[in-house]
C-alpha cells in the first residue's frame, strides 16, 4: 500500500507459487504487497473468467477432455477450444469485473487482517 497523490494504492497478488518471483522484485522496491489466496474468485476477477470460459467448454466442446494423440496437437485443440470460448465472452463480463474491484478492495480493507500485508 502506498500513497499516490491523495490515494492509496494497493498491489494484491495471490499465494500461486508462480507470482514469488514478482513478489520479491516487489519487496526489493520497497512496495507493500496484500496477499489474497489462491484462487479467491471475489478478489481476483479473472478465477470468474475462467469460470466463464469453462462453462462454454463444457458447451460448445463436451468432448475434448477425450482427445488423444500427439501432445503438440492436443495441445493446439486445447487451445484453439479455449481461445474460441474466450471469444465467446459478453464484453460487458469485463467491464462489470473490472467495475467492481473497488467496491471488492473496499470491503477487504474493511475487513482488515484476514489478508496478508507485506
Amino acid at each position: 500500500m502506498e500513497k499516490v497523490g491523495e490515494e492509496e494504492v494497493f498491489f494484491i497478488i495471490n499465494n500461486a507459487k508462480r507470482h514469488l518471483h514478482f513478489k520479491r522484485w516487489f519487496r526489493r522496491q520497497g512496495i507493500a504487497l496484500m496477499q489474497i489466496p489462491a484462487y479467491s474468485p471475489d478478489l481476483n476477477p479473472i478465477e470468474n473468467v475462467w469460470s466463464l470460459v469453462k462453462d462454454k467448454l463444457y458447451k460448445h466442446y463436451p468432448g475434448l477432455y477425450l482427445i488423444r494423440g500427439d501432445g503438440n496437437v492436443v495441445k493446439k485443440a486445447i487451445e484453439e477450444a479455449i481461445t474460441n470460448c474466450w471469444k465467446l465472452l459478453d464484453p460487458k463480463v469485463f467491464t462489470t469485473l473490472a467495475g467492481s474491484m473497488v467496491h471488492r478492495i473496499e470491503a477487504m480493507v474493511k475487513a482488515d487482517g484476514w489478508y496478508t500485508k507485506y
